[in-house]
């Protein structure tokens, strides 16, 4: 008989710990969707006339204390998204710790580099866009002779 109760309890505890597939995807969803009840609830009792959710005075022990509820919503929503989005960036923490970083000239040159291109772009797509500002007026000027 011990055995069998055993037996039970790891059924049990292998339902907790058994990993499923979208298990993080419903954390996710359920995450925000307590952020978002979480605010509206605040909007609806600090502001007066506003388009948020307003809790009844008569409901058992939400309906007094509807601030801290929206709050305690907005926290468990806060943590339920870090926990449903850290198994996405575990692997990247043992990534990050093996990049070479570049020493500082390397990364002012780089910087340098980006920046001078970025210009030369600018300058060519401000001179692009002015000439064919000019082609655009010579076919309307052509258009109205014709």
């Amino acid at each position: 008989m011990a055995e069998k109760k055993e037996k039970n309890n790891n059924g049990i505890l292998s339902i907790f710990t058994k990993e499923y597939k979208y298990e993080g995807i419903i954390l996710l969803a359920l995450s925000l969707i307590a952020l978002v009840l979480g605010t509206m609830v605040l909007i609806g009792e600090t502001s007066q006339g506003a388009s948020g959710l307003v809790i009844n005075k008569d409901i058992f022990l939400i309906g007094d204390y509807p601030k801290a509820f929206a709050w305690i919503l907005i926290i468990l929503g806060a943590v339920s998204l870090v926990l449903a989005a850290w198994p996405f960036y575990k692997p990247s923490i043992s990534e990050i710790k093996r990049v070479s970083w570049p020493n500082r000239g390397t990364l002012l040159k780089n910087t340098a580099t980006v920046f001078a291109f970025i210009l030369v772009l600018s300058i060519f797509f401000i001179f692009s866009d002015w000439i064919f500002g000019y082609v655009v007026e010579l076919f309307g000027w052509l258009s109205n002779k014709l």
